[in-house]
């Protein structure tokens, strides 16, 4: 017999409808009905079944108040922008400034004031500085003179979320300093700055780039590392390790009670109570980022549960931290690094613990060693999913990354947080002692690049349809109940049927879910230039990027990955690009080409910052050359052309196709025309003939198999 606890039943269903404000009210009204199904289902196996239909009951009655509440935030956060005059806005920083991959600075305001005239509510704004100039600290009172940035619209693969839009982008011109900031907020925020800044300054002489950048990020809540070093974490499965939640207070908590144990009786308040101090302390360190926050919270949830006696199950201890963080902000429950979060703590206290208990070895180390793995795999499973479904990468390597990864990552906090306190009171001492933090870090980095070689390690994958996802999620939750409530369930049971279910399951998304092809062209959308993706059987992948730049080639990069490609044979970067080592930063962390071609006047002389791995891969491009292949019945031609020449020319032997920015429609059928001047794309078959603009439609592809084509538009999940 299956039994829950009322707040399991009320968090279920909260959740449940927060989530759904995100979605059609069709869909809310299905999931209201699968989750009053549950409901029957539940209580047709009870033994106290007019009990638990009040409880319910209970439960499902607060759904329709939650998704009222979650639609809300998201409607008012949409209608909550900024004017597309606005010029000036007033406001509190909420974070400090963080150094942007793309050049200049970033930070989060609440903007209260709006061309001097105040606003009904804060609006959360996300201002951007053109250059790396010091920018406010946490909790400081500014004010922004810029104009309102235009965001791009979720037009590819991949850029689609759930809840609420994105903060309105201001690109600041000026910021000036309010004399009014002397809030405690702002006094705190001032502290912690001037503090980070000594660290920072004082650490950048001693530290390696790898050591420096773990400091940055772990510790000082500051972005260091490029594209090409994050994708190594993310390939690896081990990127959840630069940002600082739950994992990370979880460890400062375990170090403080072990410290703060000594001065306290093993069975005081002070023993709980005194590390939670001091992690609330590291907290407010890093100025309050809020995944950490949230993660806060669930680790005050579980410390209370246990000063309660621990009569409390851990699944009720979950479902306390979600009611919680739901009830105070609604659009957290559509955060990816909420979820994964929660998924992760789920699978370790249901999956990991109990397959650890199954370990029976003898050695010392060995038992060790099985136990972190068997942890490994529970917190890893439940977050595969949401991890291929978010970021479009599958890592297989992740169980072993991060059984070296979590161990390493958690010594080296505890070494730079002893180490950043030497060196703010005994400098000297911290220089001796630099030389290990800068070799545990390029040790640490080594055996990340080493797994990322092994074959398979990682690939690119679309993302999973919701059928399986829900599935899984079904599965999951078979799981945790299962395991929550072992004593009252037969010990033989069958283990092995909800994981032949999960398997027939796959396969059949798998079989079902394929769209084969012989010929695949595709136009993601980007704001500057045009990009365009030819797979072929015949001449490989090839990739196409004209007068683009850092920010199309990152977009267009992101989008490929989300198509489930891995590697280009051949990349041609063609016209008058920008900000080419950022474009090829994002083209070599992502996608792997085998060959890059290049405008001539940037193959002279060695990229600036780019790794010599990748420098072989360049090849130069002249005025009017063209890099083609032929094999069999299909033929490619792309580069610089001259005057009104074809960008790209493509033959096989069931689609024509021309990139140019005055080429018309071939006369061919099927064939196509893409018009790089508007954006345009004409496409030509059997059946019909259409004219799309890529601005409208979004990312779409053509595709051919056998002697047919047709036109469809790329998922975006």
């Amino acid at each position: 017999m299956i039994r829950l606890r009322l707040v399991t039943l009320v968090a279920l269903t909260v959740v449940a409808g927060a989530l759904s404000a995100g979605t059609t009210g069709v869909t809310a009204i299905l999931t209201f009905a699968v989750l009053a199904s549950l409901g029957a289902v539940y209580l047709a196996q009870t033994r106290h079944p007019r009990l638990n239909l009040i409880r319910v009951m209970l439960a499902l009655s607060l759904f329709w108040p939650s998704f009222a509440m979650a639609k809300r935030v998201v409607q008012s956060s949409a209608s909550g922008q900024l004017r597309p005059d606005t010029s000036v806005v007033t406001g509190t920083a909420l974070t400090p400034s963080v150094a942007r991959s793309t050049g200049g600075m970033g930070f989060e305001l609440s903007a209260v004031m709006v061309d001097g005239i105040p606003l009904s509510r804060p609006v959360t704004v996300q201002v951007q500085m053109p250059d790396r100039r010091a920018g406010p600290t946490f909790g400081q009172q500014i004010r922004v003179s810029g104009k309102i940035g235009t965001t791009s619209p979720a037009l590819n693969p991949g850029e689609e979320r759930l809840g609420p839009p994105p903060p309105a982008l201001f690109l600041a011109q000026d910021i000036q300093a309010l004399p009014s900031s002397s809030s405690l907020a702002s006094w705190w925020g001032r502290l912690t700055g001037r503090a980070r800044d000594l660290i920072e300054l004082r650490a950048r002489q001693l530290l390696s780039y790898k050591a420096f950048g773990f400091l940055e990020e772990l510790l000082l809540h500051r972005r260091l590392f490029g594209t090409v070093d994050r994708h190594l974490f993310s390939i690896t499965g081990t990127s959840h390790l630069l940002a600082i939640s739950g994992l990370h207070l979880s460890l400062v908590f375990a170090v403080m009670s072990m410290l703060l144990g000594l001065m306290f009786s093993e069975r005081s308040i002070g023993t709980t109570l005194a590390p939670l101090v001091a992690t609330f302390v590291y907290l407010a360190f890093i100025d309050f980022p809020l995944s950490a926050d949230r993660a806060f919270v669930m680790l005050c949830v579980f410390t209370v549960t246990r000063m309660s006696g621990g009569h409390t199950g851990r699944l009720a201890s979950l479902s306390w931290a979600a009611l919680i963080l739901t009830a105070v902000d609604p659009a957290s429950v559509f955060d990816i690094g909420l979820q994964l979060s929660f998924a992760s703590v789920a699978g370790l206290c249901f999956i990991g613990e109990p397959l650890s208990h199954l370990v029976r070895v003898s050695g010392r180390l060995a038992r060790g060693l099985l136990s972190s793995l068997c942890s490994t795999t529970g917190a890893s499973l439940p977050t595969a999913a949401l991890a291929v479904s978010a970021f479009h990468v599958l890592a297989p390597v992740a169980l072993l990354a991060n059984i070296v990864a979590i161990p390493a990552v958690s010594l080296l906090l505890i070494g730079l947080l002893a180490w950043s306190a030497l060196l703010l009171t005994i400098p000297s001492l911290s220089a001796l002692l630099a030389p290990i933090i800068n070799g545990a870090s390029t040790v640490l980095f080594s055996c990340l690049e080493l797994l990322a070689r092994l074959p398979g390690s990682h690939r690119n994958v679309p993302a999973p349809s919701p059928f399986l996802l829900l599935s899984l999620g079904i599965l999951f939750g078979v799981i945790i109940l299962s395991a929550d409530n072992r004593p009252r369930l037969s010990q033989r049971h069958h283990a092995g049927a909800p994981m032949a279910a999960a398997a027939i399951v796959v396969l059949l998304v798998w079989a079902f879910g394929t769209v084969p092809f012989d010929t695949r062209v595709t136009f993601p959308v980007v704001d500057q230039g045009s990009v365009i993706l030819v797979r072929s059987r015949g001449i490989g992948t090839w990739l196409c990027l004209f007068d683009t730049d850092a920010k199309a080639a990152n977009r267009a990069a992101h989008a490929l990955a989300a198509l489930g490609v891995n590697t280009l044979d051949v990349v041609v970067v063609a016209g008058s690009p920008t900000d080419l080592p950022d474009q090829l930063d994002a083209l070599f962390g992502l996608l792997a080409p085998s060959h890059v071609y290049l405008p001539s006047q940037y193959t002279r002389t060695p990229i600036p910052g780019l790794d010599t791995r990748f420098q072989s891969t360049i090849a130069s491009l002249d005025t009017g050359q063209m890099v083609s292949v032929a094999t069999g019945g299909a033929t490619i031609q792309s580069g610089n052309a001259i005057r009104s020449g074809p960008l790209l020319a493509l033959v096989t032997t069931a689609l024509v196709g021309t990139v140019s920015p005055t080429m018309s429609l071939p006369s061919d059928s099927p064939g196509f025309a893409y018009d790089t001047s508007t954006g345009t794309v004409q496409v030509l078959t059997t059946d019909s003939a259409a004219n799309l603009s890529l601005n409208q439609t979004g990312c779409i592809s053509i595709f051919t198999r056998g002697s047919r084509c047709w036109v469809a538009p790329d998922p975006r999940r």
